[in-house]
């Protein structure tokens, strides 16, 4: 990582936000634009998992489909790139989640600062998962993840986009990977939750600069209790990783 250039990441919202259930969106996928080129999140009501890929903003959703959300479509959550790649190679033959996390860890290992990756190729297999909407709120994300469609997509291509971000984030994002897909087709993405690599073009960028950017709306996070432990609820909710 070069320190002649700033590269930021923004972190819109808290995970202890959508931990909590609160699910409604309050920053417009116009705005999330403006704010870099490469993004993860969940959209308003947790209707999809988001994931913006070069500028495009798409939405996988529980019913199977990716759809174009509009601009004044809103997400609660994300966590958004000025994606400039500083390294750029090739891999195949990657087995398993586990066994690309193995590998990044050799290829990125400067893990105290948050790393955005953008993977372009085919697939063995491609396990995703998207939640269903949630109409109120109060449910716990734990909960609502245990409402949510899974694919299991065989010998497919596309685009893996996401972050690895270190502990320090406990509270405003979840440490460790995560990451979202998109099929070459458009047709079919999610969260992801495994799948075999069989080979394509890996880029990755860090950040040197973290920024977090709350709702303009103070009355969105009143109440919230952010010295709460949060730590098992988290693991509920990523449970299947």
């Amino acid at each position: 990582m070069s320190d002649s250039k700033r590269i930021i990441f923004t972190q819109f919202s808290l995970f202890s936000f959508l931990l909590s259930g609160h699910y409604g969106g309050t920053l417009s996928i116009a705005d999330v634009k403006k704010l870099g080129n490469m993004a993860i999140a969940t959209m308003d009501r947790l209707d999809g998992e988001m994931q913006m890929i070069d500028g495009v903003v798409y939405q996988a959703c529980a019913d199977g489909h990716v759809y174009l959300p509009a601009d004044d479509a809103t997400i609660p959550y994300g966590t958004i790139a000025d994606f400039r790649a500083e390294q750029s190679v090739k891999i195949h033959d990657v087995p398993s989640y586990e066994a690309f996390e193995d590998q990044m860890a050799a290829c990125c290992p400067m893990d105290n600062y948050p790393l955005a990756i953008h993977f372009t190729g085919a697939f063995k297999r491609m396990k995703v998962r998207a939640v269903a909407r949630q109409e109120k709120d109060g449910i716990g994300l734990a909960e609502a993840a245990k409402d949510e469609a899974i694919f299991d997509l065989q010998n497919t291509s596309g685009d893996l986009v996401g972050f690895r971000l270190p502990g320090y984030v406990k509270g405003v994002n979840a440490p460790g990977w995560h990451l979202h897909f998109v099929d070459t087709e458009r047709r079919h993405g999610g969260h992801v939750v495994n799948f075999s690599l069989i080979e394509g073009d890996l880029r990755t960028c860090y950040a040197n600069d973290f920024q977090i950017r709350l709702p303009d709306d103070p009355s969105v996070l009143a109440g919230l209790d952010l010295a709460k432990d949060w730590s098992h609820d988290l693991k509920k909710a990523e449970a299947e990783r």
